[in-house]
């Protein structure tokens, strides 16, 4: 919302009729008839205002809201079929036509509806004139860079599939750049379905020389493929390209992967595509870029705002004259919550302990659903797969998930498939694991918990809420849900004293934010123009210069084997765990040409982790890194030498029992305290290492009851996998990449086998522990490549598939066609 609009609307606000008329309007009250045509008449006059300057799209949206709010709560959808036709919001005009809510003349009806079909995609879906607008040009063009930008849900998504349709045959070496390992699998399985007649690969190593393929892959992932092989890519989609402008280690590796693709392939596309982008020169690496821009303005969804505050009255917000409306008073969080509840419900929270707390006090909240065979089979599922104390399995009893991504993935995925296909489960409690691109059916919102929201976050989570294809997807009339419910639940337990959300809310009068640019690598980045006080932006000037330094030393060619080494060091990422990188590199020069020339017995009978405290912490003072630092200690290193060698090969519930054992073990031998970082840490733990910690990072597990350790342990492990292949498994990667281990070592540490067949399953997808488990069930000869070299089950695997329980076959179908 531009300044002159805010005015504007703040102004309307003062006039009387106006002001108490929408307000009736707004929070659902009776209008009488005059007001009704008042009203409607007021909204013809927001679209006129529009029409003579285009540039001011809130009149427009005002408009819309007055038509959409008078046609839902008195069911007379003339004028917002007239408003949808006019407008070019062709999915509401076609729903009001399918479900009769229009009596209009039947021969323009039928016209109406032939001149509706004219707007549908290659999914059969039909669009908004302006998103049928912005997705044929972004299709038919051949420009070098292109940006979609579109708000969350409009199908950005399924053009990535269509771009690749109209390449037909040609052969091409695609990438899906995207942030997360759940979006990664979503649209893995997505390309997959599409048919797309091209090998598909998830991971770096599962690159064999091919001249075409479509990779999805992580930055990381992406990064290795290019430092390793000699082949580039021909077309780069960015999903969710926003997040380039942030300023973090992962922001910095998307930069670095473009820039260094275009280096190698000057004459390769790239594509972005972002919910939350304002302006696609934001982007920009370099002032010579042009990238053309395709957007849509207009969503065809208008949150309606409620907040429950600390004095116990409800409020109802609206963001066009930025005025609240008391609705309720004397009303408690479990009430409003169960008044509020939609079919499918979100409760949104932002630390994963917070999140299980609040799933369990949501059961608390909510009764028990009549059981049924599938939310039984489920629970006897994770009874029998995870444990039998795992907090979800009671959760169930009360129609109740949550998610975040502390938990294993094949779990929260798992726990994310089952809330998606079963209408019994009617809650998740999730944090951001949500909000990058993840598809779920969610029809209301409850934010406990606004930490770290800012404007463009609050729209992006509002924007999960009545996904398009639920509303325009499904039989009947589902128009109500236009117009999503967001509930903001102030409380003390999960946001903060005084809990004041007012202030947040507030943010959403405007649907337009300005880029804030935190990238160095982007060529729009200005320090100055960053909102950090004085103290915190001195501090971040060093990180930048140190980032802006290593990115162009990567661009020079190493004269000697320090700067090889360096370089390596900044491509791996393992330079972050240093305050002085050139300590390290020392340490690596001086040992080790001995080591790989004529390594002596003691390195050769080496465990790996006393390897990688020899050569990358001995002697070392400048590790910064804490979770690294912990790898000093003998205790730490036998611990993760057992999980790499012996975990990775067990089942899930297998090293849940051993992981509880352990903490028990650490218990009964005075050692109770236990290293989970800050999602998880209650308590600082000193050390000689670590003398007055600020910051709580430690468990101390005596003071558990068991089924508290069984969830720790659950975590646990989630964590213990990140930071093995986060953090340790660059190290052992170096030792390999500089002859310093064999190549049996590190398929063991790596792959945890020798045996090639299963080292070729792992890099398609498939987890040690469920090779190992097929492999037992004679399984392993029924796995068949396809003309492309895509993994798939032969006809006697998907028969044994229907003999197992629903969790192994999902493990198995996520990656197996």
């Amino acid at each position: 919302m531009q300044s002159a609009e805010k005015k504007t609307m703040t102004s309307l606000g003062k006039e009387e009729r106006f002001r108490d008329v929408f307000a009736q309007l707004t929070v659902g009250e009776s209008l009488k008839p005059g007001d009704r045509a008042y009203i409607l008449a007021a909204a013809m006059l927001f679209i006129r205002r529009y029409q003579q300057d285009r540039r001011y799209t809130s009149y427009a949206d005002l408009a819309y809201y007055i038509i959409l709010k008078y046609s839902l709560q008195y069911a007379d959808y003339a004028p917002l079929y007239d408003f949808a036709v006019n407008f070019g919001f062709y999915p509401i005009a076609k729903a009001i036509l399918t479900n009769g809510l229009y009596d209009s003349n039947l021969i323009i009806t039928c016209l109406g509806d032939i001149k509706l079909d004219r707007f549908r995609n290659e999914s059969d879906d039909i669009l908004t004139l302006e998103q049928f607008i912005a997705s044929s040009s972004f299709l038919n063009e051949n420009a070098q860079e292109s940006c979609y930008l579109a708000p969350t849900s409009f199908g950005k998504s399924s053009l990535i599939v269509d771009q690749i349709k109209r390449l037909g045959t040609i052969p091409s070496r695609i990438v899906i750049l995207v942030p997360t390992k759940s979006l990664l699998i979503q649209t893995f399985q997505m390309i997959r379905k599409a048919n797309l007649q091209r090998k598909l690969i998830i991971h770096d190593e599962m690159y064999d020389g091919e001249d075409s393929f479509i990779a999805v892959f992580t930055q990381e992932r992406a990064l290795r493929l290019l430092a390793k092989h000699n082949t580039c890519f021909d077309i780069v989609f960015v999903d969710e390209a926003h997040n380039l402008l942030k300023g973090n280690s992962r922001s910095i590796l998307l930069s670095r992967v473009i820039a260094k693709n275009r280096v190698l392939n000057p004459s390769s596309r790239v594509i972005y595509l972002s919910p939350l982008l304002n302006d696609a020169n934001s982007l920009r690496l370099a002032p010579d870029q042009n990238i053309s821009s395709h957007v849509i303005r207009f969503n065809v969804k208008e949150p309606e705002i409620y907040e429950l505050r600390l004095n116990k009255e409800v409020h109802q917000y609206n963001r066009f004259l930025g005025s609240t409306y008391k609705l309720r008073e004397g009303v408690e969080i479990k009430d409003y919550v169960l008044a509020n509840s939609g079919e499918k419900n979100f409760l949104y929270n932002y630390r994963p302990v917070k999140v299980e707390r609040l799933a369990g006090e949501l059961c608390e909240m909510v009764p028990q659903i009549e059981p049924t065979d599938k939310v039984s089979e489920l629970a006897r599922i994770l009874t029998n797969e995870v444990h039998p104390d795992f907090y979800a399995i009671e959760h169930l009893k009360h129609g109740v998930v949550y998610l975040h991504g502390k938990l294993p993935d094949l779990v929260k995925e798992y726990l994310e498939f089952k809330y998606k296909d079963l209408p019994e489960l009617k809650y998740v409690v999730a944090n951001s694991v949500i909000l990058e691109g993840m598809n779920f059916p969610i029809d209301t919102l409850f934010i406990f918990n606004t930490y770290s929201l800012r404007g463009k976050e609050l729209m992006n989570l509002i924007g999960r809420v009545n996904r398009l294809n639920t509303i325009f997807g499904q039989k009947g009339n589902r128009l109500e849900r236009l117009l999503p419910k967001v509930h903001f639940v102030n409380n003390e337990e999960h946001n903060s004293a005084k809990s004041k959300m007012e202030n947040k809310i507030a943010l959403l009068r405007s649907r337009v934010f300005d880029d804030e640019i935190k990238n160095p690598m982007l060529e729009a980045f200005d320090i100055e123009a960053l909102s950090m006080p004085v103290e915190s932006k001195e501090k971040y000037l060093e990180k930048v210069t140190m980032v802006q330094e290593n990115e162009r030393f990567l661009t020079d060619t190493p004269q000697t084997m320090d700067d090889e080494i360096k370089a390596y060091l900044i491509q791996s990422g393992i330079i972050e765990f240093y305050s002085d990188p050139d300590e390290v590199v020392r340490r690596i020069i001086a040992e080790s040409p001995t080591l790989a020339s004529c390594p002596p017995e003691w390195w050769t009978a080496a465990p790996m982790m006393e390897k990688i405290e020899y050569l990358f912490l001995r002697e070392i003072d400048s590790i910064s890194d804490a979770e690294i630092k912990r790898l000093s200690h003998a205790e730490t290193r036998n611990y993760y030498e057992s999980h790499i060698l012996i975990a990775q090969k067990k089942a899930l519930n297998e090293n849940i029992n051993s992981q509880i054992q352990y903490f028990k073990q650490k218990v009964n031998s005075n050692n109770s305290k236990m290293y989970f970082g800050k999602s998880y840490g209650e308590e600082p733990y000193e050390t000689a290492s670590y003398l007055s910690p600020s910051n709580n990072t430690y468990v101390d597990l005596a003071i558990k009851n068991d089924r508290q350790l069984v969830n720790l342990a659950v975590v646990k492990l989630k964590m213990e996998d990140d930071f093995v292949s986060f953090k340790i498994n660059k190290f052992i990667v170096m030792l390999f990449d500089y002859h310093l281990i064999s190549t049996d070592e590190y398929n063991l540490y790596i792959y945890g086998t020798n045996d090639e067949k299963k080292i070729r399953l792992t890099k398609y997808g498939l987890s040690v522990g469920m090779v190992s488990r097929l492999e037992e069930d004679g399984q392993l000869n029924n796995l068949e490549f396809d003309e492309f070299n895509n993994l798939r089950a032969t006809p006697a695997l998907d028969e044994f598939l229907q003999t197992v329980n629903d969790f192994y076959r999902f493990e198995i179908r996520r990656f197996i066609g």
